[in-house]
């Protein structure tokens, strides 16, 4: 077995506890963009990835943070939970005692477990001209969190962003941009948005009825829920999803090194 092979095998076990914890507390989710295209494309993983994203709306993601505060199993999985824990707006289930080394990885040693991603979307306006102010808003939020991690392998484009985003420092500007991106999570909206990944204005707004009731597709020894309206969804990210990208393309993006300790 390769070593990218038994990582997979691993998150897999993470991710059939979590799915098991939302399973039990009704909380919806939907695998997200690469990992969806692998359920879809492979039934399983993606042959070289290295990772599983998981994504949620608001209400089901503050619900997930709580759950897994009471009833996530605390000798074998640590929760590092989107700025509280961390700098990043999303959260991390991260297995105790491996270790996975990330080009922009956590300095504590706490926080360096083999992890599955959970990020949160948010509902967004119709109007388009609504959209692009919330999505500024998210890419420079985004930006700021990513400066207090000193992310060093971002583009220059990326490092003007983060420059002029550490005014955010200023806690009213932070508390400011942060608010016009959730303001839309208590009200009626066709939209949602994820603002918060590696998304273009053309793909981070999707109606709410793409996503639907999850439905669960085959995933390695598992079932697990992509969007109702998978092929919109993907298309919509992806283009032709089906097709492989090139050979030099076909590559992890997350691990330098890993320590696997009794898994």
């Amino acid at each position: 077995m390769t070593e990218l092979r038994h990582l997979q095998l691993v998150i897999l076990g993470i991710m059939k506890d979590i799915d098991a914890l939302c399973v039990k507390n009704n909380i919806e989710y939907y695998l997200l963009g690469g990992s969806a295209i692998g359920a879809i494309r492979h039934k399983g993983f993606i042959p070289w990835d290295d990772d599983l994203d998981i994504i949620m709306d608001a209400a089901n993601y503050q619900k997930f943070i709580a759950v897994c505060r009471e009833e996530l199993n605390q000798e074998k999985y640590v929760l590092q939970e989107g700025e509280k824990d961390w700098s990043l707006p999303f959260s991390k289930v991260r297995l105790k005692g491996t270790k996975l080394v990330e080009l922009e990885g956590c300095a504590d040693e706490v926080m360096q477990g083999i992890f599955v991603d959970v990020f949160k979307m948010d509902n967004a306006p119709s109007p388009k001209i609504l959209q692009r102010w919330q999505y500024f808003c998210g890419k420079v939020y985004l930006s700021y969190t990513l400066s207090q991690r000193t992310y060093k392998s971002a583009s220059f484009k990326k490092k003007i962003m983060m420059f002029f985003a550490c005014l955010l420092k200023i806690k009213c500007l932070r508390s400011f941009f942060k608010r016009q991106v959730e303001k839309y999570n208590d009200k009626q909206s066709e939209f949602r948005c994820f603002l918060y990944g590696r998304t273009k204005l053309k793909n981070s707004f999707t109606k709410i009825s793409v996503y639907g009731k999850p439905l669960r597709v085959p995933f390695e020894s598992l079932e697990l829920p992509v969007p109702e309206k998978y092929d919109e969804y993907l298309t919509q990210m992806f283009g032709d999803y089906m097709k492989l990208p090139p050979v030099e393309q076909r590559q992890g993006l997350h691990c330098i090194s890993v320590d696997f300790g009794e898994y």
